[in-house]
């Protein structure tokens, strides 16, 4: 058996679609209602790469045969981000060992932890053989499109939700970045690193454009008391994989939780989800929740959303 890892050019087309094509393959064994990035998606997102991050896009190959593909992404100062998959036949033969010796020996100048992200409890059982801890074990919980929504929104008293669709309004942008950076200090990660992120405007901005390149619409909806901002929430529609949508952030300050601000903003960004000609061949919305957060899967199950599987997010040092 002759094993070979090469490294996938973005700009090669052909070769784009193959390795995004494994990577599709092998996160679908066994599982249901599973989002996939489409080729189109993959084109986009790696042809126009991030200006600060490394990405590399490994390709395994046994005998001329693409048997498995690696994902992986490091921000300065910020674990590696890993994914592999290996297709169902060829499992237990090394492929997931040497792909992620060759992600190691990539950043190995870059990061100092890499982490990992698994369904299966296969997948658990590799990442800790390869000396990574249990970080956090997040819900994947899906919700069938079209959804009829209650009319009109029940928000609660002294709350406006505003809704919008594309990049934030200049007049909302500065409260806009506040509430992302302390989401990112308020999410629940269990064991694993956290990174700050900045109330930068710049960020923002930067962020939206790359997501609109990309082929997304920018779903949002912010609350406000008093006119001070109190929570957000946000949808991606690809528009090249229209029909699975991803719930993104939802984040409400902590001294204005129990009030239904959360749900208030939820069902306010699903109606402006819902109004959009682009959502009529969306089937299903996913979200992901740490099983820690009691509150937004009670949330989620009210609204209807239901459970797929569980992801498990693993971390330890690159090695």
């Amino acid at each position: 058996m002759s094993l070979r890892v090469s490294t996938v050019d973005p700009q090669q087309v052909a070769q784009l679609r193959r390795w995004n094509g494994l990577l599709r393959d092998g996160y679908a064994v066994g599982r249901q209602r599973v989002w996939a990035r489409s080729d189109d998606a993959a084109i986009a997102q790696f042809q126009n790469p991030h200006p600060t991050r490394r990405s590399v896009l490994l390709l395994a190959e046994i005998d001329g045969v693409s048997v498995g593909a690696a994902e992986a992404h490091a921000n300065p100062e910020e674990p590696a981000d890993v994914e592999i998959a290996v297709l169902d036949g060829f499992r237990r033969q090394g492929v997931g060992r040497v792909l992620l010796g060759a992600v190691r020996g990539t950043f190995r100048t870059v990061a100092s932890t890499i982490r990992a992200e698994t369904y299966s409890e296969a997948g658990v059982a590799f990442a800790l053989s390869e000396g990574l801890d249990v970080g956090v074990r997040e819900s994947r919980q899906v919700l069938d499109l079209p959804i009829a929504l209650e009319s009109p929104n029940r928000t609660p008293s002294g709350v406006d939700v505003l809704s919008w669709t594309g990049p934030c309004p200049d007049s909302l942008l500065e409260s806009w970045a506040v509430l992302r950076s302390r989401m990112s200090d308020d999410v629940p990660l269990g064991d694993l690193t956290r990174t700050a992120v900045p109330a930068d405007v710049e960020a923002v901005r930067r962020n939206e454009r790359r997501m609109v390149d990309q082929g997304y619409l920018l779903v949002r909806s912010l609350a406000r008391t008093d006119g001070d901002a109190v929570g957000y929430t946000e949808i991606l529609l690809s528009r090249h994989d229209p029909e699975i949508v991803h719930q993104d952030d939802t984040f409400v300050e902590e001294r204005m939780r129990g009030r239904g601000i959360g749900r208030a903003l939820k069902a306010a960004n699903l109606r402006q989800l819902m109004s959009l000609p682009e959502s009529a061949s969306s089937r299903f919305l996913q979200t992901y929740t740490a099983l820690s957060n009691a509150p937004m899967l009670a949330l989620n199950r009210a609204i209807g959303f239901e459970e797929a599987d569980i992801l498990t997010v693993l971390e330890g040092p690159l090695g």
